[in-house]
């Protein structure tokens, strides 16, 4: 019944939501990262199980600084927040490394054994150029299948004709001293170009609807630098080195995160064959290491860890085309070890003895991957599958150490039919799944002295089904999935312990979004998305499932300027398990319902300077997402520790931005 009503609800308000911004500009096709309208829930499927943003556009709600905040603005993502960064994404109900996050080619892995820096903390979005969302497990050409889904952050290549030069740069300002900057440029010639980005994000402690003060401040700073050869328009060979430092600070622990570093480098390359079967080929191979220092010592506490990452890989894909046959090929690796040393309070006291203490190897992961993946062209009916191979090889050096060897097969297909403005789709996905260093770090449920090296391959066997309109001024996309877990690792805190041990799990969902624009200057946009998890197993709910929600937006332009509002209503969820869930955490309780509303604006001047600003939690409601952490550990003066992290109260920002 509370479903119905909110459905009932969101529906009788009349429209569907995401965008708002002014009319497009001749410049505008031609600049790096000119838009036409603030993007405020995210862009609707318009391709089978595929979503893509452009992350340099301005959004509602202004996302944090990470790829977790942007993340959250696209209908289906859940974040498991901590403070103001470091949140945990979750997709469909499903968290952790079930999505696949990869960084512009590279896989770049937490540290924290407490997910303070998933791989989502080492992104800055908007110094990519587009980000694209697969849902479910329906491709295999990414590296390890991502049962949820795989999330593609990638930058563009550079090509020059001549000597030119483009750049950007932007300044955004908000409450609780939120101050953002980005300055982008490139420059080159017809055989060479450079890139260079820099920004800098930071915030202090926000305050939830109530006053109280939110553990939540971060200050980030990232560098990005790009040189790279093109002999001809058919190739284009690059090397890139990229470095982030920064702290944060947390509502959900007493540790602080005095560096959270990263820095990596690659070599990538791409040539165009073009010819009668071989279309290209592309390379790439990647170094990175993550650097993070977690302690209480600024709080008068002798506690202290310091853990590391390190990270090479690449890959080789090779594209085909054998009449109405296209195929693309490849082999990718990657060889990965975490390491840690820790204080002794007993005979070491603060920062510096920390960080004279040796590291000591804890895990290491060798794979290799080999896959392929085919698209023919029925017409008008397209079947597109792929099949993917991967061994992996995992050491444990700490506890009862070990080593494992894993063969796993991950595989799809999918049918799409376009017919006039409609496309329907039907495929079947099964992506399996080794522990990750956080699962295998818990207590075996068999033997809480030992780790849980045992576990078994988690085995996600998926139906995803949908239809996709677009005509005149009607655009609707909608998806249903339903999928069964053999083996879902599921991370257990009941009986005195957190332990890892393997379930069987059944969930099922569905979206839907709709656009619809009555005359040129008006739009109005919806998205529903619900999801639903059994743990078949123990015969209850799946922890960490988000409640059924919605968003409605309305958006009018008169000129160069625009207008917006975004109303966003979530359901209570009363399906829990408590003290069960993933590695972003377990839930904690029932959780109610809540609505909150932003205001958007945006004025645009000529071709090259863009203003936007927005108030969100406009009427400074107090609440907290459902998979939010506990706020035990938020330790401010004169703050009460909440049951779990609230999101923040009436909030506004302004954001400059000019290209050139």
């Amino acid at each position: 019944m509370k479903h119905n009503k909110l459905l009932l609800a969101l529906l009788m308000t009349g429209g569907f939501g995401v965008q708002a911004w002014a009319e497009d500009a001749p410049a505008c096709e031609k600049a790096q990262g000119c838009d036409e309208r603030i993007v405020v829930t995210g862009e609707l499927m318009r391709k089978p199980l595929s979503v893509v943003t452009d992350p340099k556009k301005p959004r509602l709600p202004l996302p944090a600084y990470d790829g977790a905040g942007f993340l959250k603005t696209i209908p289906g993502f859940s974040i498991s927040r901590k403070g103001g960064a470091g949140g945990d994404p979750s997709l469909r109900g499903l968290g952790g490394s079930r999505i696949n996050i990869v960084n512009d080619g590279q896989h770049v892995y937490g540290t924290c054994g407490g997910r303070m820096d998933p791989p989502t903390a080492y992104i800055y979005p908007e110094s990519y150029d587009s980000i694209e969302v697969i849902k479910g497990p329906q491709t295999v050409r990414h590296g390890p299948v991502g049962s949820a889904g795989t999330v593609l952050f990638e930058k563009d290549r550079q090509r020059f004709v001549g000597q030119g030069a483009t750049g950007r740069a932007s300044v955004t300002a908000g409450s609780y001293e939120r101050l953002d900057y980005i300055v982008e440029l490139a420059a080159g010639d017809d055989n060479h170009y450079l890139e260079l980005d820099a920004n800098q994000s930071s915030s202090d402690h926000y305050e939830d609807g109530d006053g109280n003060p939110v553990q939540s401040s971060y200050d980030r700073r990232n560098m990005d630098f790009a040189l790279g050869w093109t002999p001809g328009d058919d190739t284009v060979l690059e090397l890139s080195y990229g470095k982030s430092d920064g702290e944060a600070e947390y509502a959900d622990r007493a540790n602080k995160a005095r560096v959270i570093e990263n820095e990596n480098f690659t070599l990538m390359g791409e040539h165009d064959f073009n010819g009668d079967y071989l279309q290209s080929i592309e390379f790439q191979a990647y170094h990175n290491e993550n650097d993070h220092v977690m302690d209480q010592f600024d709080q008068g506490i002798n506690a202290g860890t310091n853990v590391r990452r390190k990270t090479q890989g690449g890959h080789v894909w090779a594209q085909w085309q054998l009449g109405k046959l296209s195929m693309t090929t490849g082999v990718d690796m990657q060889d990965s070890t975490h390491k840690g040393r820790g204080i002794n309070p007993a005979t070491d006291n603060g920062l510096d003895d920390l960080l004279n203490k040796p590291f000591m190897d804890n895990m290491s992961y060798t794979q290799f991957g080999v896959f392929g993946e085919f698209e023919y062209d029925f017409d008008p009916v397209v079947l597109i599958t792929g099949i993917r191979y991967d061994y992996w090889d995992t050491e444990l050096h700490v506890a009862q150490k070990g080593d494992r060897q894993d063969d796993l097969v991950s595989g799809f297909a999918r049918i799409e039919h376009q017919f006039g403005g409609n496309q329907y789709y039907l495929g079947v996905g099964h992506a399996q799944r080794i522990p990750d260093y956080w699962e295998i770090m818990k207590a075996s449920a068999d033997n809480p002295s030992q780790k849980a090296f045992d576990l078994e391959p988690e085995k996600t066997t998926q139906l995803d089904a949908g239809w996709i309109y677009e005509m005149s001024s009607v655009t609707l996309s909608s998806a249903l999935y339903y999928g069964e877990i053999n083996d879902y690792i599921l991370i257990d805190n009941r009986n005195g312990f957190s332990k890892s041990r393997n379930i069987d799990a059944t969930i099922w969902g569905g979206e839907l979004g709709m656009e619809w624009r009555p005359i040129e200057a008006l739009q109005t946009q919806l998205s529903l998305v619900y999801a639903h998890g059994e743990n078949d197993t123990d015969n209850e709910a799946l922890g960490q499932v988000s409640p059924l929600e919605g968003r409605l937006t309305v958006d009018y332009r008169i000129g160069d300027w625009s207008v917006g509002v975004l109303w966003r209503v979530v359901d209570s969820q009363d399906r829990v398990a408590l003290g069960q869930g993933n590695i972003s955490g377990q839930d904690l309780g029932e959780s109610a319902g809540f609505g909150t509303v932003a205001l958007n604006g945006g004025w645009k001047h000529g071709e090259h300077l863009r203003l936007s600003f927005g108030v969100e939690n406009l009427f400074d409601r107090t609440y907290a997402e459902h998979i939010s952490r506990t706020g035990a550990g938020n330790d401010i003066p004169g703050s009460v520790p909440t049951f779990k992290v609230n999101e923040p109260g009436r909030n506004a920002w302004v954001k400059l931005e000019y290209l050139f």
